[in-house]
């Protein structure tokens, strides 16, 4: 007979040791791989495209793993590829808090760059993960092959709206800002340099 395994509440995550490829679901941790190189340059391409158009005294992109709460009992945070924030909305979820270490605010936009091994189910899983902090907008970028799908937070949940392999798309909550899936699909295959490999 197996012992059931103890929840991770919040006062507990305080105490573990910082582990960026660590999500804690329902109480429970679990491990992810790290991002592969290509995925990386994917989001670090979209991070500068994103930067070159957002004023950056009104919106945060964060692309460097920090847990993102989506409840704190049973205790859930994520940890989104990308993120953009409006700067207002981070300066009100730290006023009057002692440095925090997950971000108790929610972005305008989460980006999460997915691999073939992600499964159907997992992927439910974290749009509704979003859905329950109403995220408004959700990127998955599959590179191979080339999927982009954006989700908008509607009645409840997070709903697809648009799917396309090669389109110039925009954020929701960000006009004015455009990306061109080609862009990023250059970068997963031939990296930041323009080689290919």
């Amino acid at each position: 007979m197996s012992t059931p395994t103890k929840l991770i509440s919040y006062e507990d995550s305080l105490f573990l040791p910082e582990n960026r490829f660590e999500e804690i679901i329902r109480g429970e941790s679990r491990i992810m791989p790290p991002a592969t190189m290509n995925h990386g340059f994917v989001i670090r391409a979209l991070s500068m495209i994103l930067g070159r158009q957002l004023d950056e005294t009104e919106y945060y992109i964060m692309s460097e793993g920090t847990g993102l709460v989506i409840e704190r009992d049973p205790l859930t945070y994520r940890v989104p590829d990308l993120a953009v924030f409006r700067v207002e909305a981070l300066s009100d979820a730290l006023q009057g808090v002692s440095p925090l270490p997950y971000i108790w605010a929610v972005p305008d936009l989460v980006v999460e760059c997915l691999s073939p091994s992600n499964r159907r189910g997992l992927i439910r899983e974290l749009l509704a993960n979003y859905a329950q902090i109403a995220v408004p907008e959700v990127w998955l970028l599959e590179p191979q092959p080339p999927r982009f799908t954006s989700y908008y937070y509607e009645s409840g949940a997070l709903r697809e709206h648009q799917s396309a392999a090669r389109a110039i798309v925009t954020p929701r909550l960000l006009p004015g800002v455009t990306v061109d899936l080609s862009d990023l699909w250059t970068a997963f295959e031939h990296g930041p340099f323009g080689v290919k490999r």
